[in-house]
């Protein structure tokens, strides 16, 4: 309920990050017009403010109130992948709330997630982040060796959880996304082929009641290229070509605050 309000206060008087959504926007959707990206913009914004409502409402959550988010195709795949042994890379995007499903689904699983998280300017914002994502049982590790970090867990068998939808460095690596060249972060799909682990992608979708249902697809690993740079590229597209095609459905529910198209 306080949502709208909130909303308002962040698009129409601090105009927080807002001409970078309405930049991000005209690209994505370059047939839209101004008024329609406009509204499209503040329905992004209320999305955004149930999110950050949600997460600061992470201490009062049970288990309970969300154990139903998780059906039982999406328990299926990644036990049947975790049964391989070598790991599972789940990745997911700012989209809905990737912090209940980090949480939840872990819970669901009854297997704990490894992630890695940047600290915060704020320290207290960081700690306390820190011990709502750990509560029940996830591992937080700090940025820094991140890409160590996480091939130790690969090898470990465990399951790793990232969220890989921001832009990836200015030289490096680009795929299509919404029709444009885009930088990419080739670390996952590298860490994925190093260990053989399969990378299975996770959205949390908003329903209306301000629920989740939670989707899950395997990033499929058939008739990659020869090379190992060709494979990195192919499976960065693959999974980047299932981002864009849960955010054209769904275009509200994506975080457009982060400049992704700044190069």
């Amino acid at each position: 309920m306080f949502a709208p309000f909130l909303a308002y206060i962040f698009y129409d008087l601090l105009k927080l990050r807002r001409k970078v959504v309405l930049k991000n926007l005209s690209i994505a959707f370059p047939e839209l017009g101004i008024e329609a990206r406009e509204n499209l913009a503040r329905e992004c914004y209320l999305s955004s403010a149930k999110t950050f409502i949600e997460i600061m409402a992470l201490p009062s959550m049970k288990y309970e109130d969300i154990e139903s988010y998780f059906d039982k195709s999406c328990l299926d795949m990644v036990t049947n992948a975790f049964n391989k042994g070598n790991g599972v890379v789940l990745m997911t995007a700012h989209f809905g709330n990737w912090e209940v499903a980090a949480l939840g689904f872990s819970r669901k699983l009854g297997i704990p997630f490894s992630t890695i998280a940047q600290p915060q300017r704020n320290n207290f914002v960081t700690h306390w982040m820190e011990r709502e994502r750990t509560k029940w049982g996830n591992k937080v590790y700090k940025t820094g060796h991140a890409a160590m970090t996480l091939y130790k867990a690969l090898k470990n068998g465990e399951i790793i959880a990232v969220v890989a939808d921001q832009r990836g460095a200015e030289d490096g690596l680009r795929v299509p996304f919404f029709g444009i060249m885009s930088a990419v972060n080739e670390g996952t799909a590298a860490l994925a082929l190093k260990t053989q682990a399969p990378i299975i992608f996770c959205i949390m979708i908003r329903q209306p009641d301000n629920s989740y249902k939670m989707e899950t697809r395997e990033i499929s690993f058939d008739d990659l290229p020869e090379s190992k740079e060709g494979k990195i590229a192919e499976i960065s597209r693959r999974h980047t070509a299932i981002l864009e095609e849960y955010i054209r459905n769904y275009p509200e529910m994506w975080f457009w605050m982060h400049n992704r198209w700044k190069y």
